[in-house]
């Protein structure tokens, strides 16, 4: 019996697997149908190639002539990929002596990116960029472990709904945007993959999961009208900061709806967390539920202490994370000595403020809406599958304890 069921478990997983496939390959397939070729004008499109090396010489060090804060590198470099892996190459670099801003000096067995210029007819070949994909690829490899020895067939499981959720990002959400399509409808259709994927493959196709989907889902609504409903209010544009500026160069005026990035930012920066909330509660109600009767009334009053418990860390862990990654820019205004009237109505302020609150808000509606899904859920549907009360011996719970949690299983002659 076990056996046809570990069976059966395997099929829905593998159903799973090849129906995300699917929603991947398909939504590609469509955005890819209507892509438009956009040029970015930029001094990276000036090089031709650009390939990976291996430092294997310095040849000189030579002070710059037309600048005396910078030294002229000359240095050899194997190529390490690509048609002309192997070969030796001859390149330059430009290293400012005393600048911690810009990349220091090359060294012998550092791993760097060449560009290749074209001057003459003559190939030239310029330092780029140190190569560091070697390091991000080791400490990729350590979550990796990490999560396989902590987690088990869970890590697995993890892994492959993260993999699933980049791939919809930027496989599919991502060239939708560059596409034209409506930027509402695909965060909302990413969002559902998102919800779906990760809640089927890490806690199966059962009550628990459904209940975790259905509470993630209404926090994820809030966070999104509440946000429109605020970009209203405060007549946002979505134009605060070079990068937009830098969008609308590509796009073109009238191509791009900023507004509607601002929305897809707070609904998708809200989202990690609320799956996080509505996982935890739906969890713990599920485990109570299953070891032994409760009303829906008992899960939904310790599915509210339970959230009373997770909102107070899940708040400042929100808060902290919006605040660490805007901090440069909170640096910059800080120094600037802003009036405070004055930077709380900068745009850039505001919808940095608008994500934390949001996504703090949203968070907080996941723990109602949670409860309240896995009450219905999880309260008469595992309940059903007790003994009834009255074929119990008197003081004795589902699981053969006492009410005062003492195991009165005994052996004959005990």
């Amino acid at each position: 019996m076990e056996r046809k069921k570990d069976r059966s478990n395997v099929k829905i997983y593998f159903a799973i697997l090849l129906l995300a496939g699917a929603f991947l390959f398909a939504g590609n397939r469509i955005a890819s149908s209507h892509s438009r070729n956009l040029v970015v004008s930029d001094y990276e499109s000036e090089l031709e190639k650009q390939v990976f090396a291996k430092v294997v010489k310095i040849d000189s060090i030579a002070p710059d002539p037309d600048d005396g804060s910078m030294n002229i590198v000359k240095f050899h470099a194997a190529i390490t990929m690509g048609e002309q892996k192997g070969n030796v190459v001859q390149a330059v670099q430009h290293a400012y002596k005393k600048n911690e801003t810009m990349p220091p000096m090359v060294k012998e067995k550092d791993r760097v990116v060449l560009g290749k210029l074209s001057a003459g007819g003559a190939d030239e070949w310029a330092f780029e960029n140190f190569d560091r994909i070697g390091q991000i690829a080791v400490l990729f490899s350590v979550f990796l472990l990490l999560l396989f020895l902590l987690g088990g067939k869970k890590g697995l499981s993890t892994v492959l709904s993260l993999l699933f959720t980049c791939l919809s990002l930027f496989y599919v959400y991502i060239p939708g945007i560059i596409a034209g399509y409506n930027i509402y409808g695909l965060t909302v259709l990413v969002c559902v993959f998102i919800i779906g994927i990760s809640f089927a493959l890490s806690g199966g196709l059962n009550r628990k999961s459904l209940a975790a989907a259905a509470g993630c889902a209404g926090g994820v609504v809030f966070s999104g009208i509440l946000c429109k409903y605020m970009e209203s209010v405060m007549k946002l544009t979505g134009y605060y900061n070079d990068e937009s500026s830098r969008l609308l160069q590509i796009f073109g005026q009238g191509q791009l709806d900023l507004k509607a990035l601002v929305f897809a930012m707070v609904t998708i920066g809200a989202l990690g967390s609320v799956m996080d909330v509505a996982m935890s509660i739906a969890s713990s109600l599920s485990e109570l539920a299953h070891e032994r009767v409760v009303t829906r009334q008992d899960l939904v009053k310790s599915g509210l202490t339970i959230g009373k418990d997770i909102m107070g860390t899940m708040a400042n862990t929100l808060i902290l994370a919006y605040i660490g990654s805007s901090l440069v820019m909170v640096l910059i205004y800080g120094a600037s000595r802003y009036p405070l009237f004055q930077l709380l109505n900068k745009e850039e302020i505001i919808i940095e403020l608008l994500q934390s609150l949001v996504g703090v808000m949203g968070m907080l509606f996941t723990i109602p809406f949670t409860t309240a899904a896995s009450s219905l859920l999880l309260g008469r549907a595992e309940s059903a599958k007790r003994r009834p009360a009255s074929d119990r011996r008197y003081g004795e719970s589902p699981r053969g304890q006492k009410s005062n949690g003492i195991v009165t299983h005994f052996r004959k002659g005990a």
